[in-house]
């Protein structure tokens, strides 16, 4: 996507810019390494029992990473050749920020099918993200001044290029699902989808939403509880997507899990951990696409306290990304403010 905004920049050694351009985007996959998916929002809500009504949440996501991953959970790397200079290794470096207001709305319905109950969710992200990349390299003893500079020059347009900030609304996630609940057990079954209606633009640096595509995933949540206050969730997707229309990409499938272990200390305060598990299985595939697949695990603490009432709760937590590939590493933290309206 950034290839266009390099060939706009008048430098003699113009193919190698452009070249420069495409190995600050070598380590990413699903159109960027941006994927539908709000890493670790779920929690103590997984294993607690929804009754009938209508929830409003309220969210906020603050995510930093100050490493890029290549396939092998190194700092990418690539071998550029410059004419007349000789070949040259370039280091891709970055940093991502990223703070996300999500409000949701979750209606639980009366109605029951299959004996299951009936319930919709919608989820609306808005995102303030910078980008700030470099790309470096070492250059040869005896090279000429002047041609130092200019590759120097080169190599911190072509990050610049790759930078940038913007803010706006991020693709929304609208769910339904059948919810089967007992005493110590839940589990539910539905499908969600996003519709590509996030601020984007191909010729941006920097877009909170994905591109101009759909994608499709279904919905799996299963928590156990104990009678010694011990709990155990998960809620998990699996997303198929639509070709952008934009850039000819068709992302590949991926799999996003968050889990949780808790431990309910009394009726109102809980802690434990919490983790994600982000895994793509299939290719991107079209237009200027990498056979690359993203990965990241990640796991941190969790403090939840909940109402006498029962009717609101406030929960945070941090999570810490490893075993990362082909996208940036990072840390997630969440507050989350659930509650009830009616």
């Amino acid at each position: 996507m950034f290839i266009d905004q390099c060939r706009a920049r008048p430098f003699a050694l113009a193919a190698t810019f452009v070249t420069l351009c495409t190995l600050g985007t070598a380590a990413h996959a699903t159109e960027n390494s941006q994927v539908r998916a709000l890493l670790g929002a779920p929690s103590y809500e997984i294993s607690t029992p929804q009754f009938p009504g209508l929830y409003a949440q309220f969210w906020y996501q603050h995510y930093e990473a100050d490493k890029l991953r290549d396939a092998d959970g190194k700092t990418p790397t690539q071998a550029l050749t410059v004419p007349g200079v000789g070949t040259l290794p370039i280091t891709v470096n970055g940093s991502i920020k990223a703070d996300v207001f999500v409000p949701r709305l979750t209606w639980v319905t009366e109605k029951i099918v299959a004996d299951g109950r009936l319930g919709f969710s919608a989820a609306f992200p808005m995102v303030k993200q910078t980008n700030d990349f470099t790309l470096t390299t070492v250059l040869p003893a005896g090279l000429p001044t002047a041609a130092a500079a200019q590759i120097n020059q080169q190599l911190s347009a072509a990050g610049a290029a790759l930078s940038g900030q913007r803010s706006g609304m991020a693709d929304p996630e609208i769910a339904a699902y059948l919810d089967w609940q007992q005493d110590e057990s839940r589990v539910a079954l539905g499908v969600a989808f996003n519709p590509p209606m996030g601020s984007y633009n191909a010729d941006r640096a920097v877009n909170p939403g994905a591109g101009k595509f759909w994608t499709f995933k279904p919905l799996l949540v299963a928590s156990r509880v104990w009678e010694n206050g011990f709990a155990v969730g998960l809620r998990a997707t699996y997303s198929f997507n639509t070709r952008n229309d934009d850039t000819g990409v068709r992302s590949g499938q991926y799999l996003h899990a968050d889990w949780s272990g808790t431990y309910q200390l009394n009726d109102q305060w809980k802690f434990g951990v919490q983790g994600y598990v982000l895994k793509q299985f299939t290719a991107d595939r079209g237009g200027d696409s990498a056979a690359n697949k993203v990965q990241a695990l990640s796991a941190g603490p969790l403090i939840a306290y909940l109402a006498e009432s029962g009717d609101w709760g406030v929960d945070f937590k941090v999570m810490k990304e490893f075993s990362v590939r082909n996208r940036p590493e990072g840390t997630v933290t969440w507050l989350r403010l659930n509650y009830r309206l009616n």
